[in-house]
């Protein structure tokens, strides 16, 4: 945004607030918009292997580009020219020249790469691979390092400081935020977070480091400096992708199965605003000037949601390709625009809603206070009563009194007769102490039939020791079960290919994914790929292609066994 925020210095008082003033607020804010061109956001369509170039303004992508296998983490450098997209069936990064939209340029990097992060001075692109991060040198398009992160085994997200001296990783397994030493390309170590954390931001000062705990939907805040957990705290179900607003003062988290995105005001320390964006929102970023959030929805048809951040209220909503699961850095500004100034109105917006809370709540503290005058009035009138009346009970008192002194001469011959009943509970002990015996003679019955007891369960046991090599014999007899269903699924593929081979293979395939997923969850990557081979031989076996079904279900069949031997 081009404006200077030309606000008069007394706006930032609690005086002379009138609703002229709030009305004039708000007609700047129901105007204001993005001077010259929008920002773009790049957006990663999983299951489609194509980049959206989505354009705030128009109702449907600018340009579709095609990437690698199931691209997930985006970024886009500081002067908005190279977008990076990591595809993690690949092993590869695409780099997408903006001016054009085409991909030029593809390198390798490690196995799985996740998240991608550009630093402040476009000079270096760091991805996130499953073991180690990839150090691109973005003049070459090289890479130029390979820095191991012992201990981390499902890496997610990765973002750098904006001084590019520290990378941090998110490892949605070993519960824990890795960092990295950026000068050196050396692994510093791991602080603990949530569960399963996913998304993470640095704010603009690289103070501050927000992560998303997907599984105990927390968001965690960490000091940069001594790398320690300040704080953490509930935001919704879920919490998946995070984005901090250029001025540092907004925190966004995208909430995956709440359908939200709630807005976390860093100076008041709480959650302001929840934003429904729709279903499934995954990744979240900021345009450089904080006028725009965008969101991306993570469904079948998947979708942008397009927020104004002065508002927050959704302004547009851009369909793209298929399970759009983009999250880092993927907006890109318009190069040479200057800072926006709708994160310093929106904290304005609200500092005056809250001043005529404030007012009004003034106003009903005096009228209260009013009414609790009138009624300490008769409070104290009341009092008066009650003295009156508990020097009444005073004298009462005195008389019960004097009516206790006769009860205690009439409880003092009562005591007499207690002794007498003494005497008789003595004769009935004795007879009590009788019966204790024979009550001993029973225990020691029970003792004799709990030896019997332990007996029969020595040769339970005994039993119970046969039990392991049994079930080592079954699980022999399993394991050769298996093999003959291996050996039968490769005579079935070997043979002639028909609808029976095909159908034949089909159910092979589908138990065994069945237990792969059992094993490692939908999420894991190689379970993911069975799936869509598995859906591919569907696809021929309901075309009639049979041939090319026996091959996608075998190949399913195979990456499924993979994940299950692993």
């Amino acid at each position: 945004m081009k404006t200077k925020c030309p606000l008069p210095k007394r706006f930032s008082g609690t005086r002379g607030v009138s609703g002229i003033l709030i009305a004039l607020l708000t007609l700047v804010l129901s105007t204001a918009s993005v001077a010259g061109a929008a920002p773009f956001a790049y957006v990663s369509n999983f299951m489609s292997n194509t980049l959206s170039v989505v354009d705030p303004t128009a109702a449907r992508p600018i340009a579709t580009v095609t990437v690698g296998q199931l691209p997930l983490g985006v970024a886009v450098n500081p002067s908005s020219t190279r977008v990076y997209v990591a595809n993690s069936w690949d092993g590869t990064v695409s780099v997408i020249d903006t001016a054009s939209n085409t991909v030029v340029a593809t390198v390798p990097v490690g196995t799985n790469p996740t998240g991608v992060a550009v630093n402040a001075t476009g000079t270096r692109v760091y991805v996130a691979n499953q073991g180690t991060v990839s150090v691109i040198n973005t003049a070459t398009n090289a890479v130029v390092a390979t820095i191991s992160i012992p201990g981390l085994r499902q890496v997610f997200g990765i973002a750098i400081n904006p001084a590019g001296s520290r990378v941090y990783l998110s490892d949605t397994a070993a519960n824990v935020v890795g960092v990295i030493d950026a000068t050196s390309n050396t692994f510093m170590g791991v602080l603990a977070v949530g569960l399963a954390p996913m998304g993470l931001a640095v704010d603009p000062s690289g103070t501050r480091v927000y992560v998303a705990n997907h599984d105990d939907s927390s968001l965690s805040v960490i000091d940069a400096t001594t790398n320690a957990v300040l704080s953490t705290m509930q935001v919704g179900t879920f919490p998946i992708g995070v984005a901090v607003s250029p001025s540092g003062s907004f925190v966004y988290v995208a909430n995956n199965l709440d359908g939200t995105v709630f807005v976390y005001d860093v100076a008041a320390g709480a959650i302001v605003r929840s934003i429904d964006v729709g279903l499934s929102p995954y990744g979240v970023a900021t345009d450089p000037t904080g006028a725009f959030i965008f969101v991306a929805q993570d469904r079948a048809l998947g979708t942008v949601s397009v927020i104004r951040a002065a508002t927050n209220t959704v302004v547009a909503t851009v369909r793209v390709g298929e399970n759009p699961e983009v999250y880092g850095s993927f907006v890109a500004g318009v190069p040479g625009g200057t800072a926006s100034c709708d994160d310093q109105i929106a904290p304005l917006q609200r500092q005056i809603a809250d001043l005529q809370q404030q007012l009004m709540a003034a106003n009903q503290t005096i009228a209260s206070l009013g009414r609790q005058n009138s009624d300490l009035q008769g409070q104290v009138n009341t009092l008066t009563n009650q003295v009156n009346n508990l020097q009444t009970q005073v004298n009462n008192l005195k008389t019960q009194n004097a009516t206790l002194t006769t009860q205690n001469t009439a409880l003092t011959s009562q005591n007499a007769t207690l002794t007498s009943q003494n005497a008789t509970l003595t004769s009935q002990n004795a007879t009590l102490t009788s019966q204790n015996t024979t009550l001993a003679s029973q225990v020691t019955s029970l003792k004799n039939q709990i030896t019997g007891l332990q007996s029969q369960m020595a040769d339970l046991q005994k039993q119970l020791g046969t039990l392991p090599a049994e079930n080592a014999k079954l699980k022999g007899d399993l394991d050769t079960a298996n093999r003959m269903i291996a050996s039968f699924v490769k005579r079935i593929v070997d043979g002639k290919t028909d609808i029976n081979v095909a159908t034949a293979v089909r159910d092979a395939a589908s138990k065994m994914l069945i237990e792969a997923i059992a094993k490692a969850g939908t999420r894991d990557l190689r379970v993911r790929r069975a799936q869509a081979e598995y859906n591919e031989g569907l696809a021929a076996l309901r075309a009639g292609r049979y041939f090319h079904a026996v091959r996608e279900f075998r190949e399913a069949y195979d990456t499924a066994e993979h994940v299950l031997r692993r």
